[in-house]
């Protein structure tokens, strides 16, 4: 597992690299650090030298605290880690490192749940999990419970259902997958059954709660895994964020279906909407759109 921990040294940043290497277990870990870019100074270019000079000289003494960052956190591993410090839009150059440096995920912090409201639109945290090409992480303050994995079986792969496994796998927790049919337009279950009247008779919406069932068992099965599985029938938004508090949850996985699907709806998004408002960190998986 490579994992890429972005850091501005700040204490929402704390929980990304805690995070991110217990996930990297025993594989690489690499840290970026993000720079502001300097002005062009067409006018000046003595000033342009002069603070050019300055953010030289200071690179030396963020890869330090980035080390001493890492050493408190997750002592032993800032030997192994890989600094990377780099200059100009922060979310771009973590994208861009990411790709080059072929990370099988992101780590990011929020400052919590009003604070991260107010990143997301336009922010870096919004940006990196729109664009990634790997699963991302978005850290919150640890806490204990079970991993849940909202899917809407849309997507053949099932990728958080993969990644819930994984995580419930590596922590030792319990792991329980929900499925909510608040919409029958896109729903797999639907069109398995074929032509429906507009309205679910109780015979129809047993019979698609038990195929989502289905379809979710058949693949756990096929990942070697156990679940407690939960069909909603309510609002998929209101009742991922219940479950996650009434469980309660340690960590939130959630799928998106590529960095150009997840573009375009991330804002307003089921997606978007669970980051802002999840109790605790949440894991967006990741299905290329083709």
């Amino acid at each position: 597992m490579r994992v890429l921990i972005a850091s501005d040294l700040s204490e929402a940043s704390d929980e990304a690299v805690r995070q991110g290497v217990a996930r990297a277990a025993g594989g690489r870990i690499g840290v970026c650090h993000v720079m502001p870019e300097l002005g062009t100074h067409a006018l000046l270019a003595q000033q342009y030298e002069e603070d050019l000079t300055k953010q030289l000289e200071v690179q030396p003494r963020i890869a330090e605290a980035l080390q001493g960052q890492l050493e408190r956190l997750a002592p032993g591993t800032s030997a192994q880690a890989e600094i990377f410090i780099e200059q100009g839009s922060p979310y771009d150059q973590i994208l861009a490192r990411a790709e080059q440096w072929q990370a099988d995920l992101v780590a990011v912090g929020t400052h919590g749940r009003t604070g991260l409201r107010r990143m997301l639109l336009g922010s870096v945290a919004d940006q990196v999990v729109r664009g990634a090409h790997c699963p991302v992480l978005v850290a919150r303050p640890q806490r204990e419970g079970a991993v849940l994995t909202a899917t809407d079986l849309t997507d053949p792969a099932l990728p958080a259902i993969e990644l819930g496994v994984a995580e419930a796998k590596r922590t030792g927790r319990k792991l329980v997958v929900m499925h909510a049919m608040e919409s029958r337009e896109g729903d797999a279950a639907m069109g398995l059954l074929g032509a429906l009247p507009a309205l679910d008779t109780p015979e129809t919406s047993a019979a698609r709660r038990a195929l989502a069932r289905d379809i979710i068992q058949t693949a756990l099965k096929r990942l070697g895994a156990e679940a407690d599985v939960v069909i909603a029938e309510e609002d998929a938004l209101r009742e991922t964020l219940e479950l996650a508090a009434s469980l309660p949850a340690g960590l939130v996985v959630v799928g998106s279906h590529g960095r150009s699907g997840l573009s375009r709806v991330v804002l307003g998004s089921m997606v978007a909407r669970v980051l802002e408002n999840a109790p605790c960190s949440v894991l967006v998986a990741r299905q290329d759109a083709p």
